[in-house]
């Protein structure tokens, strides 16, 4: 059935869910956008416009989908959930600004974190011209979803995803927050962190227990030399190891002279009694520089 009323919109969603007897999967994470206000900020946040290639992560029944076909992009959409292949081959419209929909969208059954991206999209994207990912994800997937496109061939030029309201805290976190961690500077050192905006919990069906944010992650220009990248993220994690604790005890494991440790830590021009989360990427950096890489 097409309609002109949106897909995002309540009574849409609600009788979709109702003609199809959909049940939103807990172990999927699925949470159904029903504000329509929300899914054009995401598709805005997105900077969509006529004949952008978009990858979607999740397309669910198809709400944001639409939108994004409506904005003009050409959407290719990973799914793992069987049964809602049939309600977006019913419920997206057949034509899109006078184009047949088969020209503007296709639907992979597949898990994103499996996708081979330059055999899925041959044929149906320019792999030469720029992507951009949009998705609404699971809470639980949100971060393995972030790091395997940044590690993956995918030449992105921004990622839009929302999420956790907590998460998206954590990714955006400055040096001196509570929110400050390994997972901070892992995206940080990648990409740079804008927070577009917030969903409340009350835009979904079921209604989740907490709020969301829409976030942009673009790729760094200029990104920092981290040398060694699993030796950073290691040095990194050790150093927030137990977060209560002080720098120079969480060093001790890292660099176990305490006149060598001493040394460092004035190198970096901080008291010894701060802890790890008030020191910046930069001087993250010069503890990895000080500690021997660990060969497997």
């Amino acid at each position: 059935m097409n309609s002109t009323i949106p897909i995002g919109s309540p009574v849409r969603t609600q009788a979709i869910i109702n003609q199809y007897f959909v049940r939103a999967k807990k172990a999927l994470g699925q949470n159904f956008l029903v504000d329509l206000d929300a899914i054009l900020g995401i598709v805005r946040a997105a900077d969509i416009h006529e004949g952008d290639q978009v990858i979607e992560v999740g397309p669910g029944i198809g709400s944001l989908t639409e939108q994004l076909l409506l904005a003009g992009a050409k959407v290719f959409a990973y799914e793992v959930d069987d049964s809602l292949a049939d309600i977006l081959e019913q419920e997206l419209p057949s034509k899109v600004n006078g184009q047949p929909i088969k020209q503007r969208f296709e639907l992979m059954m597949k898990d994103i974190l499996k996708a081979d991206f330059k055999s899925d999209l041959d044929g149906f994207f320019d792999l030469t011209k720029p992507i951009k990912v949009v998705a609404n994800l699971p809470y639980y997937i949100t971060t393995p979803i972030i790091f395997f496109l940044n590690e993956s061939s995918l030449k992105f030029t921004s990622l839009t995803l929302m999420m956790q309201k907590e998460v998206a805290e954590r990714l955006g976190a400055a040096p001196g927050s509570k929110a400050y961690g390994p997972l901070s500077i892992a995206v940080q050192i990648e990409m740079n962190v804008k927070v577009a905006l917030t969903v409340e919990s009350s835009s979904f069906i079921p209604r989740p227990h907490v709020d969301s944010d829409v976030v942009v992650l673009t790729p760094l220009v200029n990104k920092p030399d981290v040398g060694d990248t699993k030796h950073f993220d290691w040095v990194v994690k050790m150093c927030f190891a137990q977060r209560r604790k002080t720098l120079n005890n969480n060093l001790k494991s890292l660099v176990p002279d305490a006149a060598k440790r001493a040394a460092l830590i004035t190198s970096l021009g901080v008291d010894p009694r701060i802890r790890p989360e008030r020191l910046t990427i930069a001087q993250f950096i010069q503890i990895a520089q000080s500690v021997p890489v660990k060969h497997d």
